[in-house]
């Protein structure tokens, strides 16, 4: 994590996120264009190249829960970024992680992802307590009510969502790093 000024930081994430990109929107694009198992057999490719990568994983969890009705399988995809991102927040942290940020959407949006899960599977307890951490580390006052499915915005930009820094144009001098 690095500081972005005052209470707010922003997860760097491994340099092979950005080296495995073209992998990653191959899948998007995939997904995109109505082909989720080729997108999901790209997006498995984008992993073995880098199996830390947040935007993946999310997107994997995205295709189990939207493509498949597999709120299990999601869960193991979100679970897997949400923890990842995790390992970078020390105990105890108190400052906050802006949803805003290019860099820390992937893990909102694995928590709003794990939300989904939690309802589907029955587990509202669960689902809760994320939305009130959410909540907590985006600075919000109240807990987020995580993206209605057909609303959600998704890993590759667009109508999908923000993808990986560099993805984007804007983003494109942000310099890569490791969590």
């Amino acid at each position: 994590m690095k500081r972005i000024g005052g209470d707010d930081f922003e997860l760097v994430h491994p340099r092979c996120v950005r080296e495995m990109e073209l992998d990653y929107q191959e899948g998007i694009e995939l997904w995109e264009a109505g082909d989720p198992d080729s997108a999901q057999d790209a997006l498995r490719y984008a992993l073995q190249g880098c199996g830390d990568n947040l935007w993946v994983h999310v997107a994997l969890g995205r295709i189990a829960l939207d493509e498949w009705k597999d709120p299990t399988l999601a869960r193991g995809h979100f679970g897997y970024a949400f923890e990842l991102a995790q390992r970078a927040i020390s105990p105890g942290f108190a400052g906050r992680l802006p949803r805003q940020r290019v860099s820390n959407r992937p893990f909102h949006e694995a928590i709003d992802g794990l939300v989904r899960c939690y309802e589907a599977l029955g587990k509202p307890a669960e689902a809760t307590d994320l939305r009130a951490l959410a909540a907590r580390l985006s600075g919000e006052s109240r807990p987020v009510r995580g993206p209605h499915p057909k609303g959600s915005s998704g890993p590759a930009g667009g109508a999908r969502g923000a993808g990986p820094p560099g993805s984007r144009e804007e983003d494109r001098d942000r310099p890569p790093g490791d969590v």
